[in-house]
């Protein structure tokens, strides 16, 4: 079996890379050269017989395959990650591990790029992170505190607000330079539109969009179709159309202007983020401080 799988080095140097979409940054992330991560996924590559960068386009994005990689080790090597701290904290006899389960959109594009952060206020606390690819995160085996996207009246225990949900039209730069100002719904409608499918059933598309602006009867069947954000904000800051930037994801983006605001109609939304703890947190606790960290930093999310 062993003989079958790359190593961990590889795997998360390629993570490195997709979550900063940018050789060089994942080379500052991990301390070592560009050439030397270039070659650490050529070597990947090599070993898993496929390409997984498209190394034409700008911001690099990630071919079908690389997809494919990039979210099982997510999956895999976070549950990974998970049971080894467990074992740390029992061998350890202590406490100073905190498990977070979300969506993979909120985890890439949130959460992790501030994790940083929280390590360098709290050195003696870990934090490991549980992606959910799809559906909703819940309070799974071993995860200490859960944060779901929705309304918060879900049967399965006591969710806390974190922040309300803005959405708005976003694109990159380049896009809206090429098609230009778009000054109205009508003429939105008819930009190459990004889907998101198969997420769970409160998520929001472009009909809602249009018919909250009262424009429901404007066409939007075409366009790209993904089955989770990840793969369509790549596909935006590829250039390569429109799609429906949410403020726990695409705010970052947009304050690096990776992204830029395509219409400016933004939606606020009844919904939001939540979260959910094993147990109430003392202060002083490993998850009651990171809960406190998590609150601090939600309060500064950028709207649109």
């Amino acid at each position: 079996m062993w003989n079958l799988l790359p190593s961990v080095q590889s795997l998360k140097l390629f993570d490195a890379v997709v979550r900063n979409r940018s050789m060089t940054r994942a080379a500052a992330e991990a301390g070592i050269s560009q050439s030397a991560v270039s070659q650490s996924i050529r070597q990947l590559e090599e070993f898993v017989q496929a390409p997984l960068l498209d190394r034409a386009s700008r911001p690099m994005a990630l071919t079908e395959e690389g997809e494919l990689l990039s979210r099982a080790s997510i999956e895999s090597l976070g549950r990974l990650s998970q049971v080894v701290e467990d074992l740390r904290r029992l061998g350890r006899g202590d406490g100073n591990t905190v498990t977070i389960s979300c969506n993979l959109g909120f985890a890439t594009y949130w959460l992790m790029p501030r994790l940083n952060y929280f390590s360098a206020a709290y050195p003696d606390i870990a934090v490991n992170v549980m992606a959910a690819y799809h559906g909703a995160a819940g309070l799974q085996s071993g995860s200490d505190i859960a944060i779901r996207y929705g309304d918060g009246s879900w049967p399965d225990g006591d969710w806390q607000l974190l922040f309300k949900e803005t959405i708005v039209p976003i694109c990159s730069p380049g896009y809206l330079e090429r098609a230009g100002l778009i000054s109205g719904a009508e003429q939105l409608s008819r930009q190459r539109l990004i889907h998101v499918t198969g997420t769970t059933p409160d998520w929001l598309g472009w009909e809602y969009y249009f018919k909250s602006l009262g424009h429901e009867r404007l066409p939007v069947s075409g366009g790209l179709r993904f089955s989770n954000y990840v793969q369509a904000v790549q596909t935006a800051l590829m250039g390569d159309g429109v799609m429906l930037g949410w403020r726990s994801v695409a705010g970052d983006l947009l304050k690096s202007q990776q992204l830029t605001i395509a219409y400016a109609a933004p939606i606020r939304l009844a919904s939001g983020y939540y979260i959910r703890s094993v147990n109430r947190q003392e202060e002083g606790s490993c998850a009651g401080k990171f809960l406190g960290w998590l609150k601090q930093q939600t309060s500064q999310t950028p709207d649109f």
